[in-house]
């Protein structure tokens, strides 16, 4: 049901008989879960998924049409004020989907529909000041003056920017500069941060033999000869940039002169910005699929849904690569997802090489421009391949006939912030539904709930069970699964080795340097420590504003520093305990920068690198890292979980984890799982060619559940244990979680808050007659704090109780998240 649009402002009316509606989701801060219902004036086309501009209050928004009906479920409506765009942005399944997001996560409408728009699309309304002008005298005020200046100097800008310059701006003396006629104050749209790129280029108008003649001319006049090497340079090449005919000496001047001889001719050019350039035109052949990878490709094609579960190394992109093949080869278009923006290199140049021409690319660390430009690359049906991380689900690819999630049990598909809270698994399978596209989840550790999802016949089940090598006379033949050696660390203390590498693992280390080959040295911790404590006294140093342990890093500055990774809040550590004054005040637990210098102490001469989101923030640093992996540069590479995932190196043999037990005890229902399948995927990246592998596994605690299941590349022991865990416990499959996260700078008030909620969600439950879903809390979070503010959390466990959520107004200190992706 679609709400009133602004009822009870100027230009509301009851229509007629006869008049069309359209549902709107609107662009603005009220986070309405509905469209809004606006007339379509006669005359006005207006379809489905058209941005359009509809009145809001006092102001005129942006709108995407959600849908078109003769009907209304209101009296009084506004109507549209003016299309966009004529062409739609989004198609009916699209516009569905978009519904569908704010229903099952909770979400604003508008922030859903955002997602499938352009980047940059989006445009906020703001208050716009101007000058007049002809002024009267300058008022006395000294903050008024200081106002009218800055108008004066810089003309018509924002309310934001003005108070960013000038300080603090009443509204109260804008409208009293208003009525006493020093400015102006309107509503608008900010500029959006998305558009065309174009260039400002220089062109040839004449012959080239004429335009060589006339150089010549010119360069023996000294004061014409910036003229002359122009004309020369565009004799050979007829158009360049203006850029490069200002590095010439070209003025304004120059080129009017120039122009008005009709020797040359400005003019703009559009620009593509297109991330995947370097790959187009690519087309080999496909290789010969394994009668196994046949198989399942096979299944894949003729099932809905496909759980591709595949052992590290059995080739699941090449089963990928073979249903995109026949994707295409049908008339339709492709999504494909990997989980991490560092997977994408790797991704990129195996789907470019058998694709080049179809594929355009969608990921974070791309600008704004280059969104743009793939986005509408896409919408135009130019691209019908699109590959990239979580929010690539949403590009507008031309009636998909197939969706792929790489490692779909990676936690990055879900959207912690912000809203909408998403799970790209979930909304791709709504896709498939809406669209008629096949989906395949690829793992070799699935998610638990999608295991049992295949276990219980409602998706289907592709298995691949042997790793794939190539064979010395070409082809592919079945390769090893790496060996694995776990280690008591306890028994490494009682023997004397108080090192942070077991003698086992350095062994491993240096026969792979020997060798000539690579090493991952994997720690699932930044920093050079996990906290710093007093020996003495216990003390350890938290957070002020995020209440959790702070770790060590030495490369901040000169001096260590205690950073939180957080709030990014940092201080200088202290040599001596601050509270008790001992000097026994020491780091405890290994983190990827004391794991890296380590390694450059105890394997000497090798090439240490660490890849971890720290030293990986730069926009191609992923991109260089894979490359100087691949040309044998790094020898050892230390890293966190960026290394776990799909990673495929020849020269890489031997895995280290240096620490398994990090996450393993944490106060969340999927740490063994989530410790499981880390271990599982690092120990797959060694030996994935004709080399063997080795995985060296370092914990306190070998007799662990997960530890001892991922050492036997044991899946199927590990989903049964599980699997019975959640059974008796109630968590999903069984049932689904939504989680209430309540901030509030005071304490107390924010338990009062939370409690009053709590207990009206219960007074609703039982009210309805209905005993679940379970109402646990409010308590506080495994991190209490976050910048300051006071975190209380309440869990709701059941069936659906994401419906109980939806009767309770929430204000905007509440955060809503369907599925969470952790308890922490």
């Amino acid at each position: 049901m679609a709400e009133e649009a602004s009822a009870g402002f100027d230009g509301a009316f009851v229509p007629p008989p006869g008049t069309v509606f359209a549902e709107v989701a609107v662009h603005t801060t009220q986070p309405a879960r509905r469209p809004f219902t606006y007339a379509v004036p006669p005359g006005m086309r207006v379809e489905p998924g058209m941005a359009v501009f509809v009145p809001f209050g006092p102001r005129i928004v942006q709108g995407i049409v959600l849908a078109v009906t003769d009907q209304s479920e209101v009296e009084a409506v506004r109507p549209v004020s003016a299309v966009l765009d004529p062409e739609p942005l989004l198609d009916p399944a699209r516009a569905d989907l978009a519904r569908w997001i704010a229903e099952e996560y909770l979400a604003p409408i508008w922030e859903c529909v955002a997602c499938f728009l352009p980047a940059g699309f989006g445009q906020k309304p703001v208050t716009m000041v101007s000058p007049v002008e002809v002024p009267p005298l300058l008022p006395v005020d000294p903050k008024d003056r200081a106002i009218l200046q800055y108008l004066a100097e810089h003309g018509q800008v924002t309310l934001d920017e003005l108070r960013e310059e000038v300080g603090q701006v009443p509204l109260a003396a804008l409208q009293r500069l208003q009525e006493s006629g020093h400015l102006t104050v309107a509503q608008g749209l900010a500029r959006p941060a998305g558009r065309p790129k174009f260039e400002r280029r220089v062109a040839l108008a004449v012959e080239a033999g004429r335009a060589r003649e006339e150089a010549a001319a010119l360069l023996g006049a000294r004061e014409r000869s910036v003229e002359g090497r122009l004309l020369a340079r565009l004799s050979e090449a007829g158009d360049i940039p203006l850029s490069e005919a200002r590095a010439l000496g070209a003025t304004p001047a120059h080129l009017e002169r120039l122009e008005e001889r009709g020797l040359v001719r400005r003019y703009e050019r559009r620009v593509e910005r297109d991330p995947a350039a370097a790959v187009r035109g690519g087309s080999s052949p496909p290789p010969v699929l394994t009668p196994e990878q046949a198989a399942a490709a096979e299944t894949a094609w003729t099932a809905p849904v496909t759980l591709l579960h595949g052992v590290t190394g059995a080739g699941k992109t090449e089963v990928y690569l073979e249903l995109v093949r026949r994707t295409l080869a049908e008339g339709r278009g492709a999504i494909v997802l990997v989980p991490e923006i560092s997977l994408t290199p790797q991704a990129i140049r195996r789907f470019g090489e058998r694709f080049g021409d179809e594929l355009a690319v969608f990921h974070s660390r791309l600008s704004t421009g280059e969104l743009y430009d793939q986005w509408f690359r896409v919408h135009r049906g130019e691209t019908r391949l699109v590959l990239g991380s979580r929010s690539a689900i949403f590009a507008p690819v031309r009636e998909p006939g197939l969706i792929v999630l790489d490692e779909e049990h990676e936690w990055s598909y879900k959207q912690a912030d912000p809203v909408p809270r998403y799970h790209a698994r979930d909304v791709a399978l709504r896709l498939g539904e809406l669209t008629g596209a096949r989906v395949v989840l690829g793992s070799a550790t699935p998610d638990v709930v999608t295991y049992h999802r295949a276990e219980t016949g409602q998706i289907a089940r592709a298995e691949l069970a042997a790793r794939v090598a190539p064979a010395a006379g070409g082809g592919l033949t079945e390769g090893a699964l790496p060996e694995v050696e776990v280690v008591d660390m306890r028994e490494e203390l009682q023997a004397g080795n108080r090192s942070m590498f077991s003698r086992a693992l350095r062994q491993a280390v240096r026969q792979a340097l020997a060798a000539g080959e690579q090493a991952i040295l994997f720690v699932n911790r930044r920093g050079s420590a996990r906290f710093v404590l007093c020996r003495d006294c216990g003390y350890l140093p938290l957070c002020p504003s995020c209440e959790v342990a702070m770790s060590l890093d030495q490369e901040a500055s000169i001096h260590a520093m205690l950073r939180c990774h957080h709030c990014g809040r940092t201080r200088r550590l202290e040599d001596r305990c601050p509270k008790c004054d001992s000097l026994r005040y020491r780091p405890f637990g290994v983190g990827t920068q004391r794991v890296e210098a380590e390694a450059r102490a105890v394997f000497a001469g090798a090439r240490v690198a660490r890849w971890d989101s720290d030293t990986a923030r730069g926009r191609d640093a992923h991109a260089r890292m894979v490359a100087e992996l691949e040309a044998g540069a790094i020898d050892i590479v230390v890293g966190t979980q960026l290394l776990a995932k799909g990673l495929d190196l020849p020269k890489l043999t031997t895995v280290g984890v240096v620490d398994a037990d990090v996450g393993l005890s944490l106060p969340d229902y999927r740490a063994a799982e989530r410790t499981f399948q880390l271990l599982s995927q690092v120990a797959g990246r060694a030996g994935r060619r004709d080399r063997p592998g080795q995985v060296v596994i370092q914990t306190y605690e070998p007799e662990a559940p997960p530890i001892v299941a991922a050492a036997a590349h044991d899946y199927r022991g590990f989903y049964e244990a599980e699997i019975a865990h959640r059974r008796r416990a109630g968590y999903p499959p069984f049932n689904r979680l939504v989680r209430l996260i309540y901030r509030h700078p005071n304490l107390e008030a924010g338990l009062d808050e939370a409690t009053r909620v709590a207990s009206e969600l219960r007074v609703l439950r039982d009210a309805a007659g209905r005993a679940e879903p379970d109402i646990l809390g409010p308590t506080r979070p495994f991190i209490p704090r976050v910048r300051g503010e006071h975190r209380w959390q309440i869990l709701l466990r059941g069936r659906r109780p994401a419906a109980l959520v939806a009767e309770v107004r929430l204000g905007e200190r509440w955060a809503v998240d369907v599925d969470p992706g952790s308890l922490l």
